[in-house]
């Protein structure tokens, strides 16, 4: 802003009438030759003042505007850095929800094999034994019928022998002669 020079009263312009009229004049002739340049300067001077406090102004604008521009150029900065920290974590943790998934499903698909082998494993034990079962009952009844066969064997040939024996006893006695029974006499 400009300042506005406060003109002088006319009454000390004019002391003496000589000295008026001499000034008059001197300003007369000034005025035609340096008016202009007299009007120029205190306005270049009040212009460049003035320019110089709008400059000023203008640098401490610019200054503030930069300052400010800088702050919130920082401050996005920041917000974008803590954005990126935040997707960050956040990728961590669906990554580290996604690696636990994976784990628990192999952990699943682990334990349902386990349980299908163990079952295999239980069900082959179970056709062991069953199988182990019959084989000791079939040594079993073998082992019995072997007895069996030596004992009918042993029967048999006692049997023979028996029967041989009252066979050849019936023949021998009836080959002797026969003896004719007496009557016992009545007394």
């Amino acid at each position: 802003m400009a300042r506005k020079t406060k003109k002088k009263p006319a009454a000390k312009r004019k002391a003496t009438k000589k000295k008026a009229t001499k000034k008059k004049v001197v300003k007369k002739k000034t005025a035609a030759k340096k008016k202009p340049a007299a009007k120029k300067k205190p306005v270049a001077k009040k212009s460049n003042a003035a320019a110089k406090k709008k400059a000023a102004a203008a640098k401490k604008k610019a200054a503030a505007a930069k300052k400010k521009a800088a702050a919130a150029k920082k401050k996005s900065a920041a917000a974008a850095r803590k954005k990126a920290a935040a997707a960050k974590r956040k990728a961590a943790v669906a990554k580290r929800k996604d690696a636990a998934a994976k784990k628990k499903a192999a952990a699943a698909r682990a334990a349902a094999a386990k349980k299908a082998m163990k079952d295999k494993m239980s069900a082959a034990a179970a056709e062991v034994k069953a199988v182990k079962a019959e084989l000791a009952a079939a040594a079993k009844r073998e082992t019995m019928i072997m007895n069996m066969a030596s004992a009918k064997e042993a029967a048999v040939a006692k049997f023979v022998e028996g029967w041989t024996k009252k066979q050849l006893a019936k023949i021998a006695k009836s080959m002797k002669p026969k003896k004719k029974k007496r009557r016992a006499k009545k007394k």
